[in-house]
């Protein structure tokens, strides 16, 4: 133990302190320890310079408690079951000068690196083969083994207690949890062909009813390849049961629905210095008087009268808020035309006064490049291209040829002509008098929405002009066909749906048809803008047949500079989220890699905002949406608290499980700086989130810690139930092997959840 452990040297002669020694036993402690003391002093002042210390000194206590509480059980553990217990610590490393004192056989002491703790006992551990173990009657080894199994679980027990503590405080006070709302769904995903609305309420969710959000990812996790999950979706005030197959697509870490929350009209906050809850660049950043985190919209431009602002529906679900899904109406039919925000200022909640802030219109930004058209990838449940028989490519199917490609799409115009979107020369299908124009893949969802939204309504056309032809392509015994569909009649219960093309592979939806291709990332031909200005892709040097191989983007840094990004290969099918991406950049500036025969050519890109594609948004950043749940009273509170607890103990170990059998990506795991990282912004944010962060974590904690593996806690309980069944310990051998092997194990471990931390943190990879 250390050499300051005892209150102090005594002067034979006086019987006082000796000052002297004092000083002299302090230098030294100053000699031996002064690596892990300038070490501590320079992550302190980094701490004081680029964070907030309370925040820091909260997620450091966070964190050592729920290490520190573990340990405790073991120790209290110990004691009662009357082992020797040498050293109890809190905190690692030499003890802090005068913060260690020796109380009867065990010595307490504060570590200098106060993170968490540890328990030293006689016998056990390194201990456990010299000779004080042997000898001791109170050693760890000596004890029975039920004894040693109580020991041992007790760290673990502890964290469960401290986690379901956590729980219940956070109840009493009051939960913010996301609803299981439907914000928006992802394009040619799960939910996407099962039907699935925006605006849409999960009422259950396999056994789980009336689940939160953050019920739904580890229940779709946990399902097996061909297992399907059973929902209760409430929609429009009706409900339908739905058996959804979850997909883990290539290049996604885990099995997914593809549903995102929804959000609240309260513009987004952060901890940063300047932030603004607007994209830089959009026509929201423009605007003045300046939108500001917090703000909460409350009224809007009326969509039938312009020039009136009218207040935004109450929110059918909870009338204590505003309606989402009608901000997005309006946005969808006033995408063209400026609107006149109310918002209600955060730093002046006592003004019942809005603020008026106008929007213009946000414009689709275009590189005058008419992609590839690629293969029909998913079909909506029961949409009319599945009454039609369009035929999607099968999941993660190995042939090139499988699946329809759309070779050319009619709509019908008033005086019985045709307008045709088609590829090469003009359609064999078409008569004299249509017009004929070529097919853009990324236009066409805007060509058949223009079609179908503008003049009369869809609904009250005749049948004939209501109706969409479409010729495809299709492999027949090795050869391609050219096959003319039953007309289909335009679905427009989509419209004001949010979908999204997020990932990688997502397809391009035409939602009116609820059929979605890819878009290849070959340039098909160069094109000028609709607004006559030449193409900027042209411009630049890219050329008709050129293969997109990879693609960086730039950024517009706060202080105006640009900064340009690193270079992401691309398959020749992901050319959709690369455009839908490019519609959220500033500048809108995009570098491409380009395969062009044998030569690879980089070739930058400045695009040019399209004038005649309004966007239905305005570049603003909005909270998601929470309600709160608060335990009515205590016996409430630890009804939750236990519910919780048990809940979240079942997902860590059905996550496992499913890394195990390969249906999740272990790169989905976390690290130590990934935990801090979040415990960091969560600290700084809200208590009671933090308090419920660290719940889940003292949970996890307690999990794996119990896993079968040697080293940790688990995997000693395993060895002590060998020894129960076979009447004798294991082997000193075997067991030294198997400690061993655990200790490389988790080592390896280690270094890889870091080495994810690093490249999620620091580099941006997922």
């Amino acid at each position: 133990m250390s050499d300051i452990a005892s209150p102090g040297p005594i002067d034979p002669t006086s019987g006082q302190p000796d000052h002297d020694v004092e000083v002299t036993t302090l230098k030294s402690w100053l000699r031996q320890n002064a690596f892990s003391l300038l070490m501590t002093i320079g992550v302190f002042a980094l701490v004081c310079i680029y964070l907030d210390p309370i925040d820091t000194l909260k997620v450091v206590f966070g964190l050592g408690l729920v290490i520190f509480i573990h340990e405790l059980g073991h120790f209290l553990a110990a004691k009662a079951c009357d082992v020797h217990v040498k050293t109890f610590s809190i905190g690692f490393g030499p003890a802090i000068p005068f913060c260690s004192y020796k109380s009867g056989e065990t010595t307490y002491m504060l570590g200098i690196i106060p993170l968490g703790g540890y328990v030293s006992m006689v016998g056990e551990g390194d201990t456990a083969a010299e000779e004080e173990g042997e000898e001791d009657p109170r050693s760890f080894k000596h004890k029975s083994v039920g004894a040693r199994m109580i020991i041992i679980s007790a760290g673990v027990i502890m964290n469960v207690i401290l986690g379901m503590i956590c729980f219940m405080a956070a109840y009493l006070h009051g939960v913010q949890e996301k609803p299981a709302i439907i914000g928006s769904v992802e394009s040619g995903s799960a939910a996407w062909r099962a039907g699935i609305h925006t605006d849409s309420e999960i009422k259950r969710i396999d056994s789980r009813e009336n689940p939160v959000f953050n019920d739904i990812r580890p229940i779709v996790m946990s399902s097996g390849v061909g297992e399907t999950v059973s929902l209760v979706i409430d929609y429009d005030s009706k409900q339908e049961t739905l058996s959804v197959e979850p997909i883990r697509d290539e290049g996604i870490y885990y099995p997914q629905l593809g549903v995102a929350p929804t959000n609240r009209l309260t513009l987004s906050k952060s901890r940063r210095a300047n932030y603004r809850p607007v994209s830089p660049g959009s026509p929201a950043a423009a605007a003045e008087p300046r939108f500001m985190p917090g703000d909460r919209i409350v009224a809007m431009s009326d969509p039938k009268e312009l020039a009136k602002v009218t207040a935004i529906a109450a929110d059918p679900r909870d009338k204590n808020q505003l309606d989402f899904a009608d901000y997005v109406r309006r946005m969808v039919l006033l995408a063209d035309k400026p609107i006149t925000f109310h918002v209600l200022r955060l730093e002046d909640p006592a003004s019942a006064t809005p603020t008026a802030i106008t929007v213009q219109p946000m414009f689709r930004s275009d590189l005058g490049m008419r992609m590839h058209m690629g293969k029909v990838v998913a079909i909506r449940r029961a949409s009319p291209a599945e009454k039609a028989g369009v035929q999607a490519r099968p999941l993660f199917s190995g042939s090139s040829t499988a699946g329809d490609t759309i070779a050319a799409v009619a709509i019908p115009l008033p005086g019985g002509k045709k307008r045709w979107f088609a590829n090469g020369a003009r359609p064999a299908e078409a008569a004299k008098d249509d017009e004929v124009i070529p097919l853009d893949p990324i236009r066409l969802p805007r060509q058949l929405d223009e079609w179908a939204y503008s003049g009369t309504p869809l609904v009250d056309r005749p049948v004939e002009e209501r109706n969409v032809t479409l010729v495809v392509l299709r492999n027949v015994e090795h050869t391609d066909k050219r096959i003319t569909l039953p007309a289909m009649e335009y679905d427009t219960s989509y419209r004001f749906d949010r979908e999204r093309v997020g990932n990688p592979n997502s397809p391009l939806p035409l939602v009116g048809l609820g059929l979605a291709y890819w878009v290849n990332a070959v340039v098909e031909e160069l094109v000028p803008l609709p607004g006559g200005e030449k193409s900027p892709a042209a411009e630049a040097g890219v050329k008709k047949g050129d293969l997109i191989e990879a693609i960086r983007f730039y950024a517009t840094l706060p202080d105006n500079s640009e900064k340009d990004g690193d270079w992401n290969p691309i398959k020749d099918k992901q050319w959709a989220s690369v455009d839908s991406m490019l519609q959220g950049q500033t500048p809108a500036k995009i570098g491409l890699r380009i395969k062009r025969g044998e030569e690879t050519v980089a070739i930058d890109v400045v695009a040019l905002p399209d004038k005649t594609w309004a966007l239905d948004e305005r570049g603003l950043h909005f909270q998601e949406d929470f309600r709160i749940q608060k335990a009515s009273d205590v016996s409430d509170a630890l009804g939750l608290g236990m519910h919780r607890t048990l809940r979240f103990i079942k997902e860590v170990y059905l996550n496992l499980y499913a890394m195990a059998s390969g249906r999740v990506s272990t790169k989905t795991m976390s690290g130590p700086l990934t935990i801090a990282t979040v415990s960091y912004r969560i600290a700084g944010e809200d208590f009671w989130q933090f308090l419920l962060f660290l719940g889940m974590i003292s949970v996890n904690l307690a999990v794996v810690n119990f896993l079968p593996i040697p080293v940790l806690d688990g995997g000693h309980m395993v060895f002590l139930i060998l020894e129960k069944i076979l009447g004798r310990p294991v082997p000193e051998r075997v067991f030294a092997i198997a400690m061993y092997v655990g200790l490389a194990l988790i080592l390896a471990l280690m270094f890889y959840v870091i080495k994810l931390d690093v490249q999620r943190l620091f580099f941006g990879i997922f």
